[in-house]
């Protein structure tokens, strides 16, 4: 029912205008009257504009500022006296209406007599009484429970009486009475109108909100169209209500992100059908358009240290039509390569449980040791809100690995290993863009229990705990900070790819990849049991496609934990941040604080995504 708005004249004999515009505004078109200043926006070529007229006698609580930027305003001076005067009549009709809107409500505004087209002319104003609130009722067109009417009433109060009498706050209020309503799952809810009655004597006006409620809603099934792809307890794991449970906007609200989630929708409709099913429940009407089910993509890094590198991927989305996804990428740089096959089965009984299993083949070599394995992997993650999530799993690992023990001893056979694990992490994760984060924290631990039997026979559990955060200091401006420590417990003779290692791109950038690491006697690099790093960042988005960035990083890997803040290194740097319009790509540059003989004296990076 389209809405309209009632003011009686009685006590307004003479306010035509200013009844007019309290009509069109309290109808919802109070954006009508920024519209008039729509004109006289700066034309992209930075031309000045010409103002239609002056303004006086404004009240003092109106900037005269704020009131100039309702008038029109033109690219060329008026061409004749009629013109000039047609200008003028306009602007001071839309500023007297810009003023009623204010609860100016007996303001008149008139333009000084024209009589030439050259010069701005004056508008002269006598704003008249700020007019006040002077009581506010809700009239109820329908049944509706004793507990909202009491929210309504609450919520009438915000507009309390003696306020001024603003059409915006007039407006906001009917908003929220109706958003109310829905809360409450009267979701059919609308605002038939607002009965002004304005007292030119008082300078007061008395508002009625009519509202009605319609039926409370009890949510029923989901009906999903016809055509797509996915099956149908796939979509209905989704719900977020039980049915016969009422409506919110926020049940709704979260259905949406969850179909969003999913990634399978290029579009997304939920209507609820005005009729009932039999059992007195509203079935929710699912409107979806499937996207593509394949996707592609690829990226390159460059390091100093670490060298060149390339990796893509192939993805397959809704492979049972489950809203499963099966990806395969591969990876090849200077130090290693590696080929890993994922599938991914969500909603698993429940919405959020996820299945993942990967099998992959890598083979990496740096300094510390050279390593080629096959690894099988399964994991079972649950959320337990939108923002917590456990995590449990199991994998074993084959590999063959040259570290420094077996380089030290000459040629010996490599050591084989065969790795059970059983990880366990939990996540806290508020942060919304994982490419380029400007709020939130994100706090994950994982212990990580480990047999390896084979050249080495070894029980240990490895630790890791990290935790970042981002704030957006200005528009422009955001600080980050990221902080990790891992350890180790039971033995101590263990595979050397599980050792910590720190230094490089991912870890302390300004010294070469693992550098940051326990030693052996003679010189190579042997992994520690103990790590920890730490960065701090400022990242200022200078443009739509350029960005800046000065950070500060420290770390070390160490043997003995009592060692490891004493075995600190630390490096600044800054960097530049290309925005192409999905992410950032990064060239950072950073060197050390305390350089030592025969370190380098800077190191590069250039990578998509911020470091952290």
């Amino acid at each position: 029912m389209a809405r309209t708005a009632v003011i009686r004249r009685a006590d307004l004999p003479d306010l035509r205008h200013t009844c007019r515009f309290a009509a069109i505004a309290l109808a919802g078109s109070l954006s009508a009257c920024a519209t008039f200043g729509a004109p006289g926006a700066a034309p992209a070529s930075g031309t000045p504009k010409i103002a239609a007229a002056t303004v006086n006698g404004l009240p003092g609580d109106l900037a005269s500022q704020r009131a100039r930027t309702v008038l029109e305003t033109y690219d060329t001076p008026a061409a004749s006296v009629l013109e000039a005067r047609r200008r003028a009549d306009r602007a001071a009709s839309t500023l007297q209406e810009f003023l009623a809107a204010e609860g100016y409500l007996a303001a008149q505004v008139s333009p000084e007599f024209i009589d030439s087209a050259d010069g701005t002319p004056a508008l002269k104003t006598e704003p008249g009484p700020l007019f006040k609130i002077a009581s506010v009722r809700i009239a109820i067109d329908g049944p509706l429970d004793e507990e909202t009417r009491a929210a309504l009433d609450r919520v009438r109060r915000q507009l309390p009486d003696g306020a001024p009498a603003r059409t915006g706050d007039m407006e906001s209020l009917d908003a929220m009475l109706v958003n109310r309503l829905k809360q409450s799952g009267y979701a059919f809810a609308t605002s038939d109108q607002i009965d002004a009655l304005a007292s030119r004597e008082d300078s007061t006006v008395e508002l009625t909100y009519l509202l009605t409620p319609g039926e409370q809603v009890k949510l029923g099934r989901l009906m999903l169209p016809e055509g797509i792809d996915t099956n149908a307890r796939a979509v209905q794991v989704l719900s977020t209500w039980q049915p016969g449970e009422i409506y919110t906007p926020e049940r709704i609200r979260i259905l949406r992100t969850r179909l969003r989630s999913t990634g399978l929708y290029d579009g997304i409709g939920i209507e609820i059908s005005p009729d009932p099913d039999a059992d007195g429940t509203y079935p929710v009407n699912l409107l979806l358009s499937e996207g593509k089910p394949r996707s592609v993509g690829a990226g390159v890094s460059v390091s100093t240290t670490e060298g060149i590198g390339a990796d893509a991927f192939w993805e397959r989305r809704n492979l049972t039509g489950r809203g499963d996804t099966f990806r395969f990428e591969g990876s090849a740089a200077n130090l290693g390569r590696s080929l890993t096959g994922t599938y991914e089965l969500p909603n698993i009984g429940r919405y959020g449980r996820t299945l993942t299993a990967e099998l992959g083949a890598r083979g990496l070599e740096t300094d510390a040791y050279d390593i080629t394995g096959i690894k099988a992997a399964a994991s079972l993650s649950q959320p337990f809100n939108t923002n917590f999530t456990i995590s449990a799993g199991a994998s074993i690992d084959a590999t063959r690995t040259i570290d420094y023990r077996t380089k030290m001893a000459g040629p010996r056979d490599p050591r084989d290993q065969l790795t059970y694990s059983f990880p366990l992490n939990a996540t806290y994760d508020t942060v919304r863009d994982l490419l380029d984060p400007r709020e939130g924290n994100r706090v994950s631990a994982t212990i990580e229990p480990s047999v390896s039997t084979g050249t080495v026979n070894a029980t240990y559990s490895r630790v890791l705990m990290s935790a970042s955060t981002y704030h957006a200091i200005t528009k422009d401006l955001v600080g980050a900070a990221r902080v990790r420590f891992g350890a180790f417990f039971g033995d101590e003779d263990v595979p050397a790819d599980r050792l910590f290692f720190a230094g490089g791109g991912g870890s302390v950038r300004g010294f070469p990849y693992q550098s940051l690491s326990p030693r052996s006697v003679s010189g190579a690099y042997i992994g520690g049991t103990s790590l920890f790093d730490a960065s701090a960042e400022l990242r200022w988005r200078q443009s739509e496609r350029f960005g800046y960035a000065a950070f500060v990083d420290t770390g070390a890997a160490v043997l003995d934990s009592g060692d490891l803040f004493g075995e600190l290194r630390t490096a600044v740097g800054g960097g530049i941040r290309y925005y192409p319009g999905f992410g950032p790509i990064r060239l950072d540059i950073a060197t050390p604080l305390d350089r030592r003989d025969g370190e380098d004296p800077i190191q590069v990076y250039i990578s998509i995504g911020q470091a952290f």
